[in-house]
C-alpha cells in the first residue's frame, strides 16, 4: 500500500497523487467521520441528490488513505471500496468544479475501473468536491447512472449538486463543532472541579493554623476530590533516606506510618528527580517496588514532589486499582496541590514565629494566585446594608480587577467602581446577615469582566471573598451557546430576511454589542444596503443604503475579502481624519465581516459598539463562523426553493400522465359493452390520482394515513358513513398507493353487496401498531347494518384478488364473511409502511 505523501508512477486509471497527500488526509482525520453510523442529515442529502439528478445512485464519498468510504449512500450495496475502484478520487484533482464523466467506459481515467468493467457496471458519474474552508478536498458528493449520459447534467442540476455538497460540509462542520463543544465542556468541568477543590484546600490550610496533620490531610482529600479517578491517596513525608506515609485515604487507609525507602520505589524516584511522575501501569513500571503492588492495590498512580526551594519535603501520591487510570492533565492538577502543600508545610514549619509576627497570615494572603479581599458592610441608620468598604486586598486582587490595590483600602465599592451592580452589595450583605457562604459567577459591567468565587462571613460585619477572573470562559460559553442557538434558528427559518435578523440579534447579545446587522454589497464595495438590524436600547437602526466612502477609507479590506476591524474610530488611520459620520450613527468601534461568493464580497455582517473596544481574535473567529453559517443557511433556502420548483413540476407531469392514461383508457374501451368493468377501471385510476394528491401535500416524501383514507373513501360514500379509529401516521408513497387501491376495492364491494348498499349501514376502519420481533401495522375493516356477507363464488374477480393481496402485497389478509357483514384484517411490516428517514 502506498504510504502517505508518496507519489508513484500511475497507470491512466490510477488515483491522483492528492489522494494520499498527508495534509489532506490529516484534514479528513480531524473530522473523525470515517466508519461512523448513518445519520439522517447525510442520508437526506443523497436522497435529494438522486431526485435532483434523476439517477439511481448517490453517495457521500470520503477518500481515505487506502479506501473510499461512503458516509451516506442510495442505490449502492457496499459501504466502501478500495481506491482502485474509486472514481471519486479523481474529483480531488479539480477542487473548484464538478467532475462529470458522461461515459466511464471511454474515459482513460475510469475505463479500467473494476466498478465499470464489472458489477455494478456503472456508466455515468458526476461529483461535486467536498472542499473545506482551508481548501482541502475530503471527497465528493456524487451521482451515478448505469447508462451513459452524453448530455451530462443540466445547469440547474449542477448548481443544485454543488449546493448539496456545501450542505455535506456544513453537516461535517456541525458534527465537529458539537464534538469539540462536548470535549471542551468536559475539560472545563474537570478544571472547575479541580479549581474548587484547590480553593477549598487552601482555605482548609488556612483554617489548620499551621498544624501539620490537618494540612497534610487537606492536601490529600482535596487532590482526590479534584481527580476522581483516584481511589487512594497519601502524603509521603521525607524522613532521612525513607518516605513515611501520612494522611492516608481510600485503598491505602490502613498503611499510616508505612516507611518506603527512597531507593527502588516510585515515590523515591519522584523525590530524587524532583519531577512529577505519571505511572501508567504498575505491573510494568521500572520504578515500582513490586512487593507492594498487591498489598497496596496499586494499578496506576500520579506523584508530585513537594519542594521548598531545592529541598524536598515529601511526595503527594494518588493511586488507582486500575492501570491507565490517569493522564497528563491529572498530573498537572496534582502538581497544583503539591504547590499548595509547599505553602502549607512551609507555614507549618515556621508557625510559631509566623504567629508572633503575623507573617503567616500576611504571607499566605499575598501569595494566593486568586484574588482575596476582606470587606466590611456599611449600614444606614435603620440597619439596612447600603454599601461595603474594603478592609484589605491582596496583590492578586489588583491584577484581576486592573485597579491599584493600594488605592482602595478604606473606600467603598461604589467609590472604587462607580456604577457597580447592586447585586454585589446585596449578596455580600446576605452573607454577613445569614452567616451562610455563597458561590457566585457575575459580571462587573463597568469593568467588562466576569468573576467567579466564594464569599464567607468573618467576624461582626466583616466578610471575606476569594475569586478568579473567568471573563474568557464566560464569553466563550456565550459564543458557543450563540452558535448552537443560531444553528437551531437557521434550520427552522425559511427566508433570508428572517435568518439575517435572527443572526444579528444572537450576535449582538452574545458580544454585548450595541448594534448588529447584515447588508448586501452594491457594486465593487461602493455601497451597502443594510437590512433591518438589531440594536441595543437607545441605539437607532441604520437599515437602508450607505455609501462606504462617506465613512472613511474603509473599502479596501472588504474588496480583498478581509475583515474590517476598527477598535476606535477616533484613532484608527482609516477614520480618524473625520470620525464624525461614524459617531453620528453611534459607532465608536466596529467589525465588518465579509461574505464572499465566487471571489468577490457580496455581503457584510456588521457589529458596532458605541464605545471604543478591542475586538479579540476569539470574537473575530466567532463572527467569521456566524457569517459562514448565515451564508450556508441562505444557500439552503435557495436549494429548497429550487427543490420545491422541481417537485411541483414533477407532480404536474405525473398528474398529466394519469389524466392521459384515463383519457386513453376511455377512448380505447369506448366500444367495450361491459361498462361496469370500464367504470371500475376508471375509478381505480381516480383512486390513484387521489392518493397522488395527498402525497403532493408533502412533496411526495410521505402522506398522512388518515388523509389517504378520507380522500379515497369520499369517492364512494359520505364520510359520515365511516368511523375512523387509530393514530395518524406518515406512510411512504408506495404504501399510500397500495392502501388507496385496497380501500377502493373494499368500499366498492360494500356499495354493491355490503353495508354501504343500505341507507343505515356503516363501516368502521381501525388501525393499530403491534410491537414484537417485527413491529407491524394492523388494519381492520368492519361492516355493520347491511346484509350478510357472502364469500365470492369461484376464484373471484380482479377486485377480490387485489383485496387478498393485502397491504403492500404482503398477502396477510384475513377475511370473515359474517351475518353482520364483512370483517377483514390486514397486516404489514411497519418498516414497509412508514416513510424511512434514515
Amino acid at each position: 500500500m502506498q504510504k502517505r505523501g508518496e507519489t508513484a508512477l500511475m497507470e491512466p486509471h490510477s488515483i491522483p497523487p492528492i489522494a494520499v497527500d498527508d495534509e489532506r488526509l490529516q484534514a479528513l482525520d480531524d473530522y473523525a467521520i470515517l466508519d461512523t453510523p448513518a445519520e439522517p442529515g447525510f442520508d437526506g442529502i443523497v436522497q435529494l441528490a438522486c431526485q435532483l439528478c434523476d439517477v439511481p445512485v448517490a453517495l457521500v464519498s470520503l477518500i481515505a488513505e487506502d479506501r473510499q468510504w461512503f458516509k451516506a449512500r442510495v442505490g449502492f450495496p457496499r459501504c466502501e471500496t478500495d481506491l482502485n475502484s474509486s472514481v471519486c478520487a479523481h474529483a480531488l484533482a479539480q477542487p473548484d468544479e464538478l467532475l462529470i464523466i458522461p461515459d466511464l467506459t471511454v474515459d482513460t481515467r475510469t475505463q479500467a475501473n473494476p466498478l465499470v468493467t464489472g458489477e455494478p457496471h456503472i456508466r455515468f458519474y458526476a461529483g461535486a468536491p467536498l472542499r473545506t474552508s482551508a481548501g482541502m478536498v475530503l471527497g465528493s458528493l456524487c451521482v451515478i447512472d448505469k447508462v451513459p449520459r452524453p448530455g451530462g447534467l443540466t445547469q440547474a442540476q449542477q448548481s443544485g449538486l454543488k449546493l448539496l455538497a456545501e450542505q455535506v460540509l456544513s453537516q461535517l462542520e456541525l458534527r465537529r463543532a458539537v464534538a469539540q463543544r462536548d470535549t471542551l465542556r468536559a475539560t472545563e468541568a474537570q478544571t472547575y472541579r479541580a479549581r474548587e477543590a484547590l480553593r477549598e484546600t487552601q482555605m482548609a490550610i488556612v483554617a489548620a493554623e499551621g498544624e501539620l496533620q490537618p494540612i497534610l490531610r487537606a492536601i490529600v482529600v482535596g487532590a482526590m476530590r479534584a481527580i476522581p479517578a483516584a481511589d487512594g491517596g497519601v502524603f509521603e513525608l521525607l524522613d532521612g533516606d525513607a518516605l513515611t506515609y501520612h494522611a492516608v485515604q481510600g485503598t491505602v487507609e490502613g498503611y499510616q506510618g508505612l516507611r518506603v525507602p527512597l531507593a527502588g520505589s516510585t515515590a523515591g524516584h519522584c523525590a530524587t528527580t524532583r519531577q512529577p511522575y505519571l505511572m501508567i501501569d504498575a505491573s510494568r513500571d521500572p520504578h515500582v517496588k513490586h512487593e507492594l503492588v498487591a498489598c497496596l492495590q496499586l494499578g496506576s498512580a500520579v506523584l508530585a514532589p513537594v519542594l521548598q526551594g531545592n529541598h524536598v519535603l515529601g511526595v503527594v501520591k494518588l493511586q488507582s486499582r486500575q492501570p491507565f487510570a490517569f493522564d497528563q492533565i491529572d498530573l498537572e492538577q496534582l502538581t497544583l496541590f503539591a504547590g499548595a502543600a509547599t505553602a502549607g508545610l512551609t507555614e507549618a514549619e515556621a508557625r510559631a514565629d509566623a504567629r508572633a509576627k503575623d507573617v503567616y497570615w500576611r504571607g499566605l494572603f499575598d501569595r494566593l494566585s486568586e484574588g482575596f479581599q476582606i470587606g466590611e458592610v456599611v449600614r444606614d441608620p435603620g440597619g439596612r446594608i447600603t454599601d461595603w468598604r474594603y478592609v484589605e486586598v491582596n496583590p492578586a486582587w489588583g491584577e484581576l480587577l486592573g485597579i491599584d490595590p493600594s488605592t482602595v483600602v478604606g473606600r467603598t465599592v461604589r467609590e472604587v467602581i462607580p456604577g457597580v451592580e447592586d447585586e454585589w452589595i446585596v449578596e455580600f450583605g446576605k452573607v454577613v446577615n445569614s452567616g451562610q457562604p455563597i458561590a457566585f459567577t457575575r459580571q462587573v459591567g463597568a469593568l467588562r469582566r466576569w468573576y467567579e468565587g466564594r464569599a464567607f462571613k468573618l467576624d461582626g460585619d466583616r466578610f471575606g471573598v476569594i475569586f478568579l477572573e473567568v471573563t474568557a470562559r464566560v464569553e466563550a460559553d456565550a459564543r458557543r451557546v450563540a452558535l448552537l442557538t443560531l444553528g437551531d434558528r437557521l434550520r427552522d427559518l425559511t427566508t433570508t430576511g428572517e435568518m439575517t435578523q435572527a443572526a444579528a440579534e444572537i450576535v449582538g447579545l452574545a458580544l454585548g454589542a450595541t448594534r448588529a446587522g447584515f447588508g448586501r454589497i452594491a457594486g465593487d464595495v461602493e455601497a451597502i444596503e443594510v437590512e433591518p438590524d438589531w440594536t441595543a436600547p437607545g441605539i437607532p437602526s441604520i437599515a437602508g443604503l450607505h455609501q462606504f466612502d462617506n465613512y472613511g477609507d474603509i473599502r479596501a479590506h472588504l474588496q480583498r475579502g478581509e475583515a474590517l476591524v476598527i477598535e476606535d474610530v477616533t484613532t484608527d488611520p482609516r477614520t480618524r481624519d473625520n470620525p464624525g459620520p461614524m459617531q453620528s450613527i453611534d459607532v465608536g468601534s466596529l467589525v465588518n465581516m465579509p461574505v464572499r461568493e465566487r471571489g468577490r464580497t457580496v455581503a457584510v455582517f456588521i457589529v458596532h459598539d458605541v464605545q471604543a473596544r478591542i475586538w479579540t481574535a476569539e470574537e473575530l473567529a466567532f463572527l467569521r463562523n456566524v457569517a459562514d453559517r448565515v451564508e450556508v443557511g441562505v444557500a439552503r433556502v435557495r436549494a429548497e426553493e429550487l427543490q420545491g420548483v422541481l417537485n411541483k413540476e414533477l407532480a404536474h407531469r405525473l398528474k398529466n400522465t394519469l389524466s392521459i392514461v384515463q383519457s386513453i383508457a376511455t377512448q380505447t374501451l369506448r366500444g367495450v359493452s361491459e361498462r361496469e368493468l370500464v367504470g371500475a377501471f376508471e375509478r381505480r385510476v381516480l383512486a390513484l390520482s387521489r392518493a397522488h394528491d395527498v402525497l403532493m401535500q408533502k412533496s411526495w416524501t410521505a402522506a398522512k394515513l388518515k388523509a389517504v383514507m378520507e380522500s379515497v373513501l369520499s369517492l364512494q360514500a359520505d364520510l359520515d358513513r365511516f368511523a375512523f379509529d387509530g393514530p395518524d401516521l406518515d406512510i411512504s408513497p408506495q404504501a399510500a398507493l397500495s392502501l388507496s387501491l385496497l380501500l377502493h376495492e373494499l368500499a366498492t364491494n360494500a356499495l354493491k353487496y355490503g353495508s354501504l348498499s343500505t341507507a343505515t349501514g356503516l363501516v368502521r376502519v381501525a388501525w393499530r401498531t403491534e410491537h414484537g420481533n417485527a413491529p407491524s401495522l394492523v388494519l381492520d375493516w368492519t361492516e355493520s347494518g347491511g346484509p350478510a356477507a357472502l364469500a365470492p363464488a369461484g376464484r373471484g374477480g380482479f377486485g377480490s384478488k387485489l383485496i387478498k393481496m393485502g397491504l403492500v402485497g404482503t398477502r396477510a389478509a384475513n377475511l370473515h364473511y359474517d351475518l353482520t357483514g364483512l370483517r377483514a384484517e390486514f397486516r404489514a411490516p411497519l418498516t414497509d409502511i412508514q416513510i424511512h428517514l434514515h
